[in-house]
Parts: structure tokens; sequence; C-alpha cells
């Protein structure tokens, strides 16, 4: 090896100690990552909760002409009884909302699909009022109802405005996604029927264990 070869190697070698003396003292004098910034709420949410604007008819005019679920199925997810599928779809078959729910953990997963080639997937956990954003969605006279966590729009979360005639799902995601879909009026009975058997009720409290007695 000539000496230009060694210098070079010595030089690359001391180069990259340096480095990581310089991350080892930024690690020691930050040990905790920089906190998060919570999301901020979108201009169309924001304005709604100022009472600056009608909601259902700004989630009207955005989504246009939203795909029409027409059609509903039911099944379970592999081999495990806590997974439940409802598949809705539209007429023609070309678009899709697919609704997943963990029975143990009450967590609910909506897939929005186009065309087979195209979906955005929201994920609602740590939900409140589950039971409540179903009476709401069920209501004779309709209405908005909000389905999201403690954190609200810093994480997925739904709105559903239920008419007589239909009812419109819309899902947000604080990271820029968006999706809406139209239920028909047999269609949305059927899927809250299914989601209150398996997602809108509290979960029993398991037995306690029997006690053992001793026999004295």
């Amino acid at each position: 090896m000539s000496d230009s070869s060694g210098m070079r190697k010595e030089f690359i070698e001391k180069a990259i100690q340096a480095l990581e003396d310089g991350l080892a003292q930024d690690i020691l004098a930050n040990p905790r990552p920089a906190k998060r910034q919570p999301h901020q709420p979108s201009w169309m949410i924001e304005q709604f909760l100022n009472g600056q604007i009608d909601l259902e008819q700004e989630l009207s005019a955005r989504f246009h002409g939203m795909s029409v679920m027409a059609t509903i199925k039911f099944r379970q997810l592999g081999k495990n009884p806590d997974r439940k599928v409802a598949t809705l779809a539209t007429q023609d078959d070309a678009a899709h909302m697919i609704f997943d729910i963990d029975k143990s953990t009450g967590n609910l997963q909506t897939t929005f699909s186009w065309g087979a080639m195209l979906a955005s997937r929201f994920s609602l956990n740590d939900l409140v009022d589950k039971t409540q954003w179903l009476e709401m969605v069920r209501r004779a006279e309709g209405g908005i109802a909000f389905l999201w966590s403690a954190t609200r729009w810093e994480q997925d979360y739904m709105i559903c405005i239920a008419r007589k005639q239909y009812s419109n799902f819309y899902a947000f995601s604080p990271y820029g996604l968006e999706a809406a879909a139209r239920l028909t009026p047999n269609v949305s009975h059927k899927l809250t029927n299914w989601l209150e058997d398996n997602w809108g009720k509290e979960q029993p409290p398991a037995p306690p264990a029997p006690q053992m007695l001793e026999d004295w």
C-alpha cells in the first residue's frame, strides 16, 4: 500500500470517529426526542367548531357525486373469531368501503377503495362514545355525528351525516388523507346493526376464577 493510500485511510477513519463522537455527545445532551407538535384542525373543522360554516353543506361541496354503496356482505377474517369484516360495494362493484373490526380491542379500520387499484385506510382506535355515535347515526331526524378519539383531529376520525334517503360517511387523517362514500338506507341499517353487535357494545368482564376450597 502506498503512503498516499495509507494517509487517505487514516483520514477517513478519523472522520468517521469524529462523526461518532459528535453523535454520542448529541445523544447525551438531548437524551429525549423532540416533543411531537400536535396536529392542528383543518380549516373546515376549525370554522365549524367556531360556528362559521355549515359543515354538511361544505362536505357536500367538497365530495360532490360520491359513490353510492348499494350492497353489503359480512364475514370473519381468517380463523380469528374476534376479527370481523363488512364489505360495502357500489352496484357495479367499482368502488368499495371495508370495515375491519377487532372485537377484543374495539379498534376499527375503514378502507375506501376505487377500481381495485387505489385504497385509503383509516384506523379508528381508542374511540369515545361509540354507543352514542351509533344512536346519532340512527336518529330518525338525522344529523351530524363525529367518531373520534379523545385527541379528536390528531388521529384518524370519521363523520357521518345521516338523512332519511341516505347516509354519508367521511373519513379524515391528520396526514392529508380524505375519503367519502354514500350509503343507501338499507345498507346503512345493516351496517349499524352489525357495528352494534360486533363493536358498539362494551365487552363484558371476564368471570372471576373459581376459588379453590381447602379440605380441612
